[in-house]
């Protein structure tokens, strides 16, 4: 359990930079000068920190639709490789294309010589075999992935949004007006969530099922059988019966990115309509890579537009203290998933707000989760502040006895990290 007392021996002996590098480091030497895909119709011009978060995002992006196996192939001829080489890299590993020696592995995702130490992503393997720079190879890349020289896992990601969109739209329409979802509905009613709340949020309900209504859906809207969606169920008999994988009474929440792609769901089981919802979520994601997964934030902003949003942002512990917040007409609050320490995920949280609020009890009732994150932080804290909550309930106390001015209240009277860990 985190303390204030073991907090402050951890940021005295260690600092609280120890665990990584500045957050400006991230962003070094990553910016591409041009870029496809960016939007002309700006109304306003881009800062300097602004282009280059757009131009690292374009470059993630990148990155999660090249598959690096195909890129490293398709150098390998360039370095005489021989042909039992290639086959081997189908199982992953081969001889390096830089140093010729055994001992290189390839993923999807990136390589690695473990002799020469050659490694990175599928950009820096094509940057190093051609001799260009990061940026000239990049845009290289993807022009090869636009012109269809490279296949990439763009098909791969793309068919799974999809199929993910179609199922979000599904549990949506069972929780709205399918008998399927009444106890959903029920649940919903008795914790005050309004209609445009689960609208905004896109709520779902996956019921009960032993017919797997999703898959019959999809089927019936033109989807080969949905095995990403599925999941194996044995019976007492010992036999197996494909099952929606999302099914089992949860209450869902969609996981999108910025473009309002689909990447899985939050999930939350319902027993009755009395359920309380603060706690029990648990993600369940299909991302082909987890690159993009590890920018997401809950609920995640929309580049350019949201930067620096809001003067203060509210780090939740759930996701669904955002939903209660936001339902009650708070918007600036976030959730960021299971790893608050991920660099990548803090270099979106830190471009959506000017300083930053985490929520503790003096008693330690609350899990203070949101506070991991400091060990990412170096002189970002000074962009933290902390404020207190009911030692029972949390933030979900503090909205239902005072509404959403006592929360607002808490968060203007916040006082600084360094000011708070020394009291």
């Amino acid at each position: 359990m985190l303390t204030r007392r073991n907090l402050f021996k951890f940021a005295a002996t260690f600092g609280l930079g120890a665990f990584a590098p500045r957050l400006e480091q991230l962003a070094s030497g990553a910016a591409v000068e041009s870029r496809q895909g960016q939007d002309p119709s700006s109304e306003r011009a881009l800062s300097q920190h602004e282009q280059s978060f757009l131009d690292l995002e374009w470059l993630e992006n990148l990155k999660d639709d090249l598959d690096c196996v195909e890129v490293v192939a398709s150098v390998a001829s360039a370095f005489n490789m021989p042909a039992s080489a290639e086959i081997n890299l189908i199982r992953g590993s081969s001889h390096c294309p830089f140093c010729g020696e055994a001992g290189f592995h390839v993923s999807p995702e990136s390589f690695r010589c473990r002799w020469c130490e050659a490694e990175g992503s599928a950009i820096e393997c094509y940057a190093r075999a051609e001799g260009l720079s990061q940026a000239e190879a990049a845009l290289r890349l993807d022009a090869l992935l636009q012109d269809g020289a490279l296949k990439g896992r763009r098909p791969e990601n793309a068919h799974a949004y999809r199929m993910l969109a179609e199922a979000a739209r599904f549990y949506h329409a069972l929780l709205c007006v399918r008998p399927e979802g009444a106890v959903a509905r029920e649940c919903l009613a008795e914790q005050g969530i309004a209609p445009s709340t689960i609208e905004r949020f896109r709520l779902g309900y996956a019921p009960h099922d032993p017919d797997d209504l999703l898959s019959r859906h999809l089927v019936a809207e033109g989807y080969v059988i949905p095995k990403l969606l599925q999941t194996v169920r044995v019976n007492e008999a010992g036999e197996e019966k494909l099952i929606d994988r999302y099914g089992g009474g949860h209450l869902l929440i969609p996981i999108c990115d910025q473009a309002g792609h689909s990447w899985g769901f939050m999930k939350r089981k319902l027993t009755s309509r009395q359920d309380s919802l603060q706690a029990g979520w648990t993600q369940d994601t299909l991302a082909v890579s987890e690159r993009r997964l590890r920018r997401l934030i809950f609920p995640h902003p929309a580049w350019p537009q949201e930067f620096n949003r809001h003067q203060r942002v509210l780090i939740t512990e759930t996701p669904w203290e955002v939903v209660a917040l936001h339902n009650a007409g708070i918007e600036n609050a976030v959730y960021l998933f299971d790893c608050a320490t991920d660099p990548i995920r803090l270099r979106t949280l830190l471009s959506v707000g000017q300083d930053f609020v985490c929520a503790f009890d003096a008693k330690g009732y609350r899990p203070a989760t949101a506070f991991r994150f400091l060990e990412r932080l170096e002189r970002e804290t000074r962009r933290l502040f902390v404020m207190d909550v009911p030692s029972r309930g949390g933030l979900l106390a503090l909205l239902q006895s005072g509404r959403c001015q006592a929360v607002q209240n808490a968060m203007t009277h916040a006082i600084p990290f360094h000011q708070w860990i020394g009291a």
